[in-house]
Formats: C-alpha cells, sequence, structure tokens
C-alpha cells in the first residue's frame, strides 16, 4: 500500500480534493472528521515531496465543488427540504443554519467556512433561502482561497518537520516528542474541560439534569481531582519507566544548546522560596482586602505542599539522575518544583477564573498549563528529575489545587475576588526579577554539568 502511493502521489490529491469536497457537502460534513483527515493527507503529501500549490489547489477544489452542490441542492429543494427523511432527521441543524445565516447574511458564508459545525450547513441553508448565486459564488471563491491555507499548511508543515526531524540526534527527536505530547495532553485536558462543562450550551442540551447542579458546584475541580488522582496513582504503579533513562541519557546534547540559561531561569521561577514568597504577599493581600477564608485555603495549601513534598521524597527514596556537577541534597520523586508550580499557578487559575465567564476561562487555564509544563520540563532538561517524577510532581501540585479550589467554592459564601490586583501583580514581577538576578550566581553554579 505504501509503495503505491509512493508511486501513484496523485491519488493523495484526489484523496485530499474527495475529503474536502465531503466535508463541505450538506450535512454529510457535520459527521465526518474532515479536519484531521486533511492534516493527515496534507502530512503524507508533504513527505511525498508534493509541491504545496498543488496540495492547497485540490483542497480548495474539493470545497468549492462541496459548497455549490450544497448551495445548488438547497436552491432546488427551497421549502420542501424538510420533507426529506435526511434533513428531517437533522431539522436541529437546519433550524441553527437558518438563524445563523438571517443573523449574518452574507458573512455567514466567511464564517461557515472556517468554523467546522456549520460550514456544510451555511451553503445548503443560503440556497433554500435564495442567495444571489452570483453573490454566493463570488464569496465563496474567496473565503476558500483562504481557507485552503489556513487548513492545509499545518498538516503539510507538520509533515515537513517529520521529515526533518527524521534527519536529527536522537536528543531532538525525543524532545520533540516530549513536547508535543505535553502541550497534546494539555490541550486535551482543557478541552475536555470546556465541552463537558455543565454550563455549555453543548451539555445543557444534551444533559439537561446538569442544570439542577448549585451554582457554586465545583465542576473544574472535580474534574482536574480526578484527573490527578488518577495521573498521580499511575504514576506511582508503573515507575521507574524506560523512557526516564531514554530522556535522562539526552541531557548532556540538550545542554549543550544556547537554550540552557533559559531552562535555568524557568526553574528558578519553581523554586520553593519564589513560590513562598509570592504566595505569602498574595494571601496578604487577600487579608488585608478581607477575603480570610481564600487567604487561610491558599495558607494551608503551601503549608501542606512544603511540608508534604519532602516526606514523600524520604518516603520513596529515589536517587536523581546526577548530571549535576554539585549534586542536589534531596530525593527525586516526587519533583517539589514541578507540585509547587502546579499548585501556584493551577489555583491563581482557578481563582481568577471564578469571576469570569464560564466559556473564557480556558483563556488563563492553556496558559497557565503552559507555565506548569515548562517549569516541570526544565527539571528534564537539567538532568535533575526523571520524567517520572515531575509527572508526578504536577499531579500532585494540581490535586491539591483542586482541593484547595472545591474547598473554597463549597465552603465560602462568596467567590474570589482579584479586580483592583494591578499593584498586586506588578510587585510580583518586581518580586520575581529580583529573585532571578539575586539567585543566578548561584543557580549556575549549582545546575553546571558535572
Amino acid at each position: 500500500m505504501i509503495a503505491w502511493i509512493q508511486s501513484h502521489p496523485e491519488g493523495v490529491l484526489i484523496a485530499i480534493a474527495l475529503t474536502a469536497f465531503i466535508e463541505s457537502f450538506a450535512l454529510i460534513g457535520v459527521v465526518v472528521p474532515g479536519v484531521v483527515m486533511l492534516f493527515s493527507l496534507a502530512a503524507v503529501a508533504s513527505n511525498l515531496g508534493i509541491p504545496v500549490m498543488w496540495v492547497l489547489a485540490a483542497a480548495a477544489l474539493g470545497a468549492t465543488a462541496g459548497d455549490l452542490g450544497s448551495f445548488y441542492l438547497g436552491y432546488r429543494l427551497r421549502h420542501r427540504l424538510y420533507q426529506h427523511s435526511w434533513f428531517k432527521r437533522h431539522a436541529d441543524w437546519l433550524s441553527q443554519g437558518i438563524w445563523f445565516f438571517r443573523r449574518w447574511g452574507w458573512l455567514s458564508v466567511v464564517i461557515g467556512r472556517f468554523v467546522g459545525p456549520i460550514r456544510p450547513v451555511v451553503p445548503l441553508i443560503a440556497g433554500s433561502l435564495s442567495m444571489p448565486a452570483k453573490v454566493f459564488i463570488s464569496v465563496n471563491l474567496v473565503t476558500v482561497l483562504f481557507w485552503a491555507p489556513t487548513y492545509m499548511l499545518p498538516g503539510y508543515l507538520a509533515g515537513e518537520a517529520s521529515s526533518y526531524l527524521a534527519t536529527q540526534s536522537l536528543a531532538m527527536r525525543t524532545l520533540s516528542l516530549l513536547l508535543v505530547s505535553a502541550l497534546s495532553t494539555l490541550i486535551a485536558l482543557v478541552a475536555t474541560y470546556h465541552h463537558l462543562h455543565p454550563e455549555h450550551p453543548r451539555m445543557a442540551r444534551w444533559v439537561p439534569a446538569l442544570q439542577s447542579l448549585p451554582t457554586r458546584f465545583p465542576f473544574a475541580a472535580l474534574l482536574l481531582l480526578i484527573a490527578a488522582s488518577t495521573g498521580f496513582a499511575a504514576t506511582l504503579l508503573s515507575r521507574p519507566w524506560g523512557l526516564d533513562a531514554l530522556l535522562a541519557g539526552q541531557v548532556g546534547a540538550w545542554r549543550a544548546s544556547a537554550f540552557d540559561p533559559v531552562a535555568i531561569v524557568l526553574t528558578f521561577l519553581g523554586d520553593p522560596a519564589t513560590l513562598i514568597l509570592t504566595g505569602l504577599m498574595i494571601i496578604l493581600w487577600l487579608v488585608l482586602g478581607g477575603q480570610h477564608r481564600l487567604g487561610a485555603v491558599l495558607l494551608i495549601s503551601l503549608v501542606l505542599l512544603t511540608t508534604g513534598i519532602p516526606l514523600l521524597k524520604s518516603a520513596f527514596d529515589v536517587a536523581r539522575p546526577g548530571w549535576t556537577a554539585l549534586p542536589l541534597n534531596s530525593q527525586a520523586f516526587p519533583s517539589g518544583h514541578a507540585a509547587g508550580a502546579a499548585l501556584f499557578f493551577g489555583m491563581l487559575a482557578g481563582f481568577v477564573n471564578q469571576r469570569r465567564p464560564t466559556m473564557s476561562r480556558w483563556h488563563l487555564y492553556l496558559p497557565a498549563g503552559v507555565t506548569i509544563l515548562v517549569i516541570a520540563l526544565s527539571r528534564v532538561w537539567l538532568g535533575v528529575h526523571w520524567l517520572s517524577d515531575v509527572i508526578a510532581g504536577v499531579c500532585l501540585g494540581l490535586l491539591l489545587a483542586a482541593l484547595a479550589q472545591a474547598t473554597h467554592r463549597l465552603t465560602g459564601r462568596s467567590l474570589a475576588d482579584f479586580r483592583n490586583s494591578l499593584t498586586l501583580w506588578l510587585l510580583i514581577l518586581l518580586t520575581l526579577a529580583s529573585y532571578l538576578i539575586i539567585a543566578w550566581p548561584l543557580g549556575s553554579v549549582t545546575y553546571q554539568l558535572g
């Protein structure tokens, strides 16, 4: 099969055009995972050396044919759409498409081309509501010219990247795999939270009983608690991993790059001194502002972490990889830096988000998650922790953050209030900058390769 594809690259172009056609055609595209298929086909085309312009042309041709076919079908059927069994079974899709088209007019053709759920619906509705064909075709052709590169170039570039990585060292390949896996896991968790939240419109339709939950029900904390406790238990029971040794063996190659000072700075952000100092600043600000219960929750969480991590390290007694010239005076499992970063940024994002609209909370959760990941992975990069150490540390920190969030939501009488806190954040940034300057001389020696 692979040999046939390599000798017949035009088959990939035909597959791209057909996929773009099907995912754009009336209603069928709603149930077809067209974005994933197009991404994969674009990556295959890149590996086969098919010019990118041919890939974009095939996708644009298929998408245009699908849109025009849907428009013509809607134009021919018009008010008889609901008389056909296929359309009758999906009357809710048609109703949403009609509302969307009447709300945005010709702009719905532009918006719909880039939004998966309504892409195969809008052209059909536009035709059934007698949108002028010249207007539809003109708008559609221009829109497709922008849609094709937007949807096809990521897959094509991913194929280029995979071909490039195949020629790189084992250190570069393992690092790339680690980063992609970590980011994919983070995005999957945030997306799961976003789409499964009881206040999400789709969940409200699918599971109406969720609307009866109390307004202070800690859904995000509960979801995080389940994921973090499962992750910690799985890591604890399955370690040590073969991947631990594989990644630790690449530390020398990684640290020879220009990124090494950045990794040291990132690991400083997870230092216990940094987190304790900034944590106490936030607690003091909360107490002075009258939020005593929230301040107490943060203080208890901070105390549990700073006292619990050393006890766990002593109990598990796992030796560090030992790449640094000066051996660190504590054991490896779990990583205190990873746990501290997860607790600090996890709690911060959770409490600040309490007064934000539910569907916008991922705007904070995603960057908080990225911050946690880069601090945790800096420990693996520097050769002072195994991968399983930092994963267990992140899970442990997020578990405590989830417990803190749930405790405050269930026992507090008011939501956390971080409005008018600009001065606090400026002081924290100034404190972090000062700490980095003071800690750099000693830190650069401490993390020097042995």
